[in-house]
């Protein structure tokens, strides 16, 4: 009985550990990232120019992991958790896992669903697919000020497998955690407080040469409205790219609507305004581009974007020339060049930032942004090195 009840034991124990290896066989994780450090040199600001070590320039820096489960039948359990890092102070850029806390399911013939923080997964931030400089810091996101890095939390996403030979669909939908279904959570003082609720949806066709995608993408301000044309915005964006030989083309366009933008509403003063400049409530963004592959490890792009904005803020066209020289899979160099021109009711500047004047002090040498002076341009150029492990 007692060697029975031993062999039993280990009968048993060898069932366990066969079934934590066939586990362990379903399931991966990996944990991955990139680092993204150089030096940029940018004239026009307020108070004149200014050389900086930046991380993230070309993209940003981040560190992440990500896994599955096999769960049998083709579906799998996946998640993702992802933070952004400045690297050049080795400060947390914002939430530990900001840019990606999900977990979900994912089936080739179903599709994909996932729920969390859905972060820099916010659909617009697939605009990048159109953009001839991938999202660099001169590119498709500097004539609306980020607006096309949106991002979401509190949210669900679904994906479509592949349909009709190269279609994608994806949806997103995001809750505030409010009574009030439409406006941030209030604070202490009773006052909502960050962003409202948001939603996107997108299409992707894939074919031969190329690809067209679609985003239409909506982000309520705190109190649920659309009251910064630039954060809190109505967004449609159409592009696509076109492959023929070592060049890859591109063409997009985007119109943003916020028709409760007003001044007080985008953090402004209408004492601090120029006279014939007040908020804009809509912008009109179009692109074309080129980039070319000149050898295996060598690729130039150039492209030229302007923007539209009514009610004063007036036009600006970004003119940018870049390239990568790749030292192997995993390692590349990086230089961009890029000139914003303004026409006399736009200061918009290189660096996605804020609405308004720039208040610059002469005396005390500051500046509440560093956007350049109204109708005023700006120049900048930046080189670096980009690692993923």
């Amino acid at each position: 009985m007692y060697i029975g009840y031993l062999m039993k034991k280990e009968v048993l124990a060898l069932s366990m550990m066969a079934a934590a290896t066939v586990a362990h066989a379903q399931s991966s994780v990996t944990l991955y990232g990139r680092i993204d450090n150089g030096i940029q040199y940018e004239t026009g600001l307020p108070g004149g120019h200014a050389w900086a070590a930046q991380s993230g320039n070309w993209g940003c820096s981040w560190f992440g992991l990500e896994g599955a489960e096999d769960l049998g039948g083709g579906t799998k359990a996946v998640f993702q958790l992802e933070g952004q890092l400045n690297t050049m102070t080795g400060a947390s850029a914002g939430n530990l896992f900001g840019r990606h806390a999900t977990v979900g399911f994912t089936n080739d013939r179903f599709g994909l669903f996932k729920m969390g923080n859905l972060g820099a997964g916010e659909l617009s931030q697939d605009s990048w697919g159109t953009d001839p400089q991938l999202m660099q810091r001169y590119a498709i996101s500097t004539l609306v000020r980020g607006r096309n890095w949106a991002s979401a939390s509190n949210g669900a996403e679904y994906n479509s497998p592949v349909l009709l030979g190269g279609l994608v669909l994806k949806g997103q939908y995001s809750l505030t955690n409010n009574t009030s279904w439409n406006s941030a959570p209030n604070n202490a003082q009773g006052v909502p407080t960050g962003q409202g609720r948001t939603n996107a949806v997108e299409g992707i066709y894939t074919f031969g040469s190329g690809d067209f995608r679609v985003i239409y993408d909506e982000v309520r301000g705190a109190n649920g409205s659309f009251n910064n044309v630039y954060s809190a915005s109505r967004s449609i964006l159409a592009g696509g790219t076109y492959v023929f030989g070592p060049v890859k083309l591109y063409a997009g366009y985007q119109h943003l609507s916020a028709p409760d933008a007003t001044n007080s509403s985008m953090g402004v003063s209408d004492a601090s305004q120029p006279i014939g400049v007040s908020a804009p409530t809509s912008v009109n963004h179009e692109w074309v581009g080129a980039a070319w592959q000149v050898t295996t490890a060598t690729a130039i792009t150039g492209a030229v974007f302007h923007a539209n904005a009514n009610n004063g803020n007036g036009n600006a066209t970004l003119f940018t020339l870049a390239a990568t020289y790749a030292l192997s899979k995993r390692t590349f160099l990086y230089t961009e060049a890029g000139y914003v021109h303004n026409s006399s009711t736009s200061n918009l500047n290189l660096g996605n930032g804020p609405y308004g004047n720039n208040n610059f002090d002469a005396a005390t040498n500051t500046s509440s942004n560093s956007n350049p002076n109204y109708g005023q341009s700006q120049t900048g150029v930046f080189a670096g090195i980009m690692t993923t492990f």
